[in-house]
């Protein structure tokens, strides 16, 4: 019986992965984010592989789309076998500088839609008792960055809502794991700084990926880890390292304050706003 995965947020980083590494383990991956032409690309890449990828374009941060959306899949496959919760999006700017609206939308993508698709999925898993929910965190959530306050506070409503709906799931074979890695060289950056002027913009992005990870390195411990159940999944040393640093606030707070702190703002000064952002 073929196995279907949902992955939201597929047309870059670690969704475009995960929807690869699930394609070859032959799963009939429906994937989902805006930019269709990415996700063509995505079907052609996967073409060879044992499994299918199929294509719904549309925004996440539509809740009559996320109905449809589930509405589709379930119609067709009459079950949904795993639910990649993995689109989303930050901004590194200084809190009071930061769009209004952007916060609003941020919010729909990285957290409303979470809960919802879960909430939709959850009925049929339940009644196959039958399921896997993964949604993808951030370390952030225990070691938050310094000017991506409205970001941070996003990924610690995914922890606190993934924590929360285990204790509902007890007794069931239907799991939610939330994944925490650190910060990974995918689109991320080049979102969380196109609000800034083009220079200014990519030594942000050039500064923000030195120490990135790979994002396929992540993608595989997911895989790996994904029927185990576990209610929290770090991919790499380095998240493991972050992650356990949440007993001793004293030292995130003096690295974030005293070091990155200092350092993000510092390159936020040198990259000067788009009047577009400014005047939106």
């Amino acid at each position: 019986m073929v196995l279907i995965s949902l992955v939201t947020g597929a047309s870059s980083g670690l969704g475009r992965v995960l929807a690869e590494l699930l394609c070859e383990k032959g799963h009939r991956v429906y994937v989902i984010a805006r930019r269709k032409n990415l996700l063509e690309e995505l079907k052609k890449q996967c073409k060879n592989l044992e499994g299918e990828v199929i294509i719904i374009p549309g925004d996440l941060s539509d809740g009559n789309f996320r109905k449809k959306l589930i509405s589709q899949i379930l119609k067709k496959e009459k079950k949904i076998d795993y639910l990649f919760n993995n689109a989303g999006f930050g901004r590194a700017i200084l809190f009071e500088k930061q769009n209004k609206k952007e916060i609003e939308n941020m919010f729909k993508v990285n957290v409303i839609a979470y809960e919802h698709l879960a909430a939709l999925v959850l009925s049929s898993m339940k009644k196959s008792n039958n399921g896997r929910i993964i949604n993808i965190g951030s370390v952030v959530a225990f070691t938050p960055l310094p000017y991506f306050t409205a970001y941070n506070s996003t990924k610690s409503a995914v922890y606190g809502f993934n924590r929360s709906l285990i204790y509902e799931l007890k007794g069931l074979k239907v799991t939610s794991t939330v994944v925490l890695p650190a910060r990974m060289k995918t689109g991320f950056a080049e979102k969380a700084y196109d609000c800034y002027k083009e220079k200014g913009r990519n030594m942000c992005i050039e500064k923000f990926n030195k120490i990135a990870e790979s994002p396929y390195v992540v993608a595989k411990n997911i895989i790996k880890n994904m029927n185990k159940g576990k209610e929290i999944i770090t991919p790499t040393l380095r998240a493991k390292m972050w992650y356990s640093t949440r007993y001793f606030g004293f030292v995130v707070d003096f690295v974030m304050k005293y070091i990155l702190g200092p350092k993000e703002r510092k390159h936020l000064e040198q990259a000067v706003l788009k009047e577009d952002y400014k005047n939106s």
